[in-house]
């Protein structure tokens, strides 16, 4: 489930240094203030970044996780079951679902990304959940997620357990929901991290694509093991370019785009194949926006 489609770039502002004895400071922005409640007895935080700027933030109060409860007439899976997700992902302490009739729960629970919810309890006309966990580090989800496909596809390249890689596939899709369920609170319920609004955005494009590629990719047979090797190629890649992203830069970004450009597409290749291709092509250029973003230190 894909949430952003846009960010706010603030312009830079010039202000001048002042001086009261052997302390200097200046002045905060008036909007700046305003927007984040700052006011004279407020506390700031103040962290100095690895190109020797100043980075301030503000010490917001988080607010508390509510609860939510609704009551709906429809009987239908999929809306029951996106419901539910979009449920989950929010930053609630507990949701319940009531429903005017009983509902036939067999195929719901067949659902891939239901079954990766904990704490997540069905009735015949009621669905709870109760202390839904709070995450705050989606850029760690996010190395875990491609660390998970990378296990993933040297088990199809050595014993191809289909046990095992069914297994990394939920564990997989279940960190795609951990990354947007902590980049929702981040953004929507002030969460604490220390990321950037634009790098939340880029995480969440990445492990979109991560998680529609994996769907594909457990479809690829252990025979193909020059695919599967390019494949593995890029995944190393990108996670080495993922350990710090803060060191991001288009040459980087290019190499990249060189890796992903080696996986070719023919007319003999399947479509399974194509998607993959075409899912890690989508991510370079997400890799790209990035590098570009660092660069503008924004």
């Amino acid at each position: 489930m894909f949430i952003y489609t846009y960010y706010i770039l603030y312009s830079m502002q010039i202000h001048n240094v002042q001086k009261t004895g052997n302390m200097h400071y200046i002045y905060l922005p008036t909007s700046w203030c305003r927007e984040h409640k700052i006011s004279h007895d407020s506390k700031v935080s103040i962290e100095q970044g690895g190109g020797g700027e100043l980075l301030i933030f503000p010490s917001l109060k988080e607010k508390e996780s509510k609860k939510l409860k609704l009551n709906i007439p429809e009987q239908d899976q999929d809306i029951v079951h996106k419901l539910v997700v979009a449920c989950y992902i929010n930053p609630l302490s507990s949701f319940e679902i009531n429903f005017d009739k009983e509902m036939d729960y067999t195929k719901l629970l067949k659902q891939k990304r239901l079954i990766n919810l904990e704490s997540v309890e069905l009735d015949k006309k009621q669905i709870t959940c109760e202390s839904t966990i709070s995450i705050s580090d989606p850029d760690s989800l996010l190395k875990t997620m491609v660390r998970k496909i990378k296990n993933m596809i040297t088990v199809m390249q050595t014993s191809y357990d289909n046990e095992i890689i069914s297994r990394y596939e939920d564990e997989i899709d279940r960190s795609k929901l951990l990354i947007d369920k902590s980049i929702i609170g981040s953004l929507a319920f002030q969460k604490s991290t220390n990321l950037k609004t634009i790098d939340l955005y880029y995480i969440s494009l990445i492990s979109k694509e991560l998680e529609r590629m994996v769907d594909h990719l457990i479809l690829v047979k252990a025979v193909e093991k020059e695919f599967l090797n390019s494949i593995l190629d890029v995944i190393s890649h990108l996670q080495k370019l993922l350990d710090n992203t803060k060191l991001l830069n288009h040459k980087l970004a290019i190499e990249f785009i060189k890796i992903c450009s080696k996986i070719k597409s023919h007319k003999d290749i399947n479509y399974d194949k194509e998607r993959i291709r075409l899912f890690l092509i989508n991510i370079s250029e997400v890799i790209t926006d990035w590098s570009v973003t660092n660069e503008l230190n924004l």
